[in-house]
């Protein structure tokens, strides 16, 4: 297989794995701004907290299945999810109503922008190109 479609099926998995906790993430977080009596960026950042683990094992088991994880792949992908933490808080306290119908677009759309951050990240250091030895 060449670099380049092995690339494409590596980001076709990305976008599978990431599209379904996305849905997730969203769901449940727009069940969190609508139903808990929490402020809602806090909400929104402890259903993200949640989602991590399941996030690094899916990526690893069906993304990134090549690659072996950096050492601190974990703690590298907690860190990244805590940039997209801050993202999605951010959107979420200026753009989330409490209408769970909105406030599902509100948390896809902060879902989208952590995607691509997100994949950069993972590709080139929680799951790096095994070297040539």
């Amino acid at each position: 297989m060449t670099i380049a479609r092995h690339s494409q099926n590596t980001l076709l998995r990305f976008l599978v794995v990431g599209g379904l906790l996305a849905a997730l993430y969203a769901t449940l977080a727009a069940l969190a701004t609508s139903l808990l009596p929490l402020p809602k960026a806090l909400s929104s950042a402890m259903v993200w907290v949640l989602c991590i683990p399941i996030g690094f094992r899916a990526h690893r088991r069906f993304t990134f299945t090549a690659r072996k994880p950096h050492r601190h792949g974990l703690w590298l992908y907690a860190a990244t999810q805590g940039l997209g933490i801050g993202i999605a808080a951010s959107v979420s306290y200026l753009l989330a109503t409490g209408s769970f119908r909105h406030d599902v677009f509100v948390h896809l759309l902060a879902s989208a922008l952590v995607a691509v951050i997100s994949y950069l990240i993972s590709r080139w250091i929680v799951f790096p190109q095994p070297t040539a030895e």
